[in-house]
């Protein structure tokens, strides 16, 4: 069965970048990996220096695995968070999974992608 992840990109604001990681790393990433069906795993990094290339339109990259054989679960509980997030935030309360919006600059991007080779792992 092939593998699957989860890559998100995002960026915060330079005024608060201690509350977003403190936030994404000890709040949501747990909340993805522990409330919604088919996410294994979480983890997070950060842009590193000296990059070989420039124009890195992203800082933050979080990649969570998918349980095998769950891609359509985690899929269907993406979507259903989201929409249940604009659902409670409409209503006035507090969403199932919290979104600190105040914390990005710019929208995040995610998606979902299939391994198509085994793993590959060189000789140290």
């Amino acid at each position: 069965m092939p593998a699957h992840v989860m890559i998100v990109l995002s960026n915060t604001r330079p005024e608060s970048e201690d509350e977003f990681n403190d936030w994404y790393t000890n709040v949501h990433v747990l909340d993805v990996v522990n409330k919604l069906d088919g996410f294994r795993t979480a983890q997070r990094f950060r842009l590193a220096d000296g990059q070989v290339e420039d124009g890195a339109d992203y800082k933050y990259l979080a990649i969570y695995t998918i349980a095998e054989g769950k891609l359509a679960e985690a899929q269907a509980a993406i979507k259903f968070q989201r929409k249940e997030r604009a659902e409670a935030l409409e209503a006035g309360r507090e969403p199932w999974i919290e979104a600190r919006t105040d914390l990005f600059d710019g929208k995040h991007r995610s998606w979902f992608f299939t391994a198509i080779t085994d793993e590959v792992s060189g000789q140290q």
